[in-house]
């Protein structure tokens, strides 16, 4: 009887906490480490609202690939999915809270890093926030969805670091999709790349469904 209604309440907030111990530590600790470097290669104090989009765009934003590009990665291991694939619960719903709690983790620590900047008295505004997050979490999609394509981890944190290399040679060319607009500055790309960011995200948890469902 317990079993049953185990299996019909799903423990969703067990599920995160069993995760977020066992796989998202690592890239929670590296998280933290990007917003303690970030302040010593750049010089966080003072800055007006152009300096303040530098370290933002070009160094905070890598926190979305850190979070999120591994949420697929434990269960490469061909012993760990076999064995998460045995539960009842769904693989699909392990990758989808995953994707929450890295989504969630990525706003909190540039929020953190953004309430740090105001108080050195830099001229942080709630835009340069929400262009931060859509800078991330598209970084942060191409490793998801390169992960979710190719199974191979490495390659999937890759591929965002080479596009993020690539705006340094293009630059404004990528139009829309140009990382560092917000030290034009122009907000509009940062639209862009988060709704083409979330959909990427999407995109990412169908594909994993239908290669688990074809198996």
């Amino acid at each position: 009887m317990e079993t049953i209604k185990s299996e019909k309440y799903l423990p969703v907030l067990q599920i995160a906490k069993v995760n977020l111990k066992h796989n998202a530590a690592l890239s929670i600790v590296v998280s933290i480490c990007i917003i303690i470097i970030t302040p010593i290669i750049f010089g966080i104090a003072n800055l007006n609202r152009t300096e303040s989009a530098v370290p933002l765009e070009m160094f905070i934003s890598f926190i979305g690939i850190v979070l999120l590009t591994p949420i697929f990665q434990p269960e490469q291991n061909n012993e760990i999915g076999d064995l998460v694939s045995s539960k009842y619960v769904s693989t699909n719903l392990v990758y989808l809270i995953r994707t929450i709690y890295a989504v969630f983790l990525s706003i909190f620590f540039i929020g953190l890093f953004v309430v740090y900047m105001s108080m050195q008295k830099c001229d942080v505004t709630f835009l340069l926030f929400i262009g931060t997050v859509g800078n991330a979490v598209f970084l942060g999609s191409l490793g998801m969805i390169s992960a979710a394509l190719t199974e191979n981890t490495v390659v999937a944190y890759m591929i965002p670091l080479v596009y993020y290399m690539f705006n340094y040679g293009v630059g404004s060319k990528l139009g829309n999709y140009y990382l560092f607009s917000m030290c034009t500055p122009d907000f509009e790309p940062k639209i862009w790349l988060l709704i083409t960011g979330i959909l990427f995200i999407f995109l990412s948890l169908i594909v994993k469904k239908f290669k688990k469902k074809f198996q």
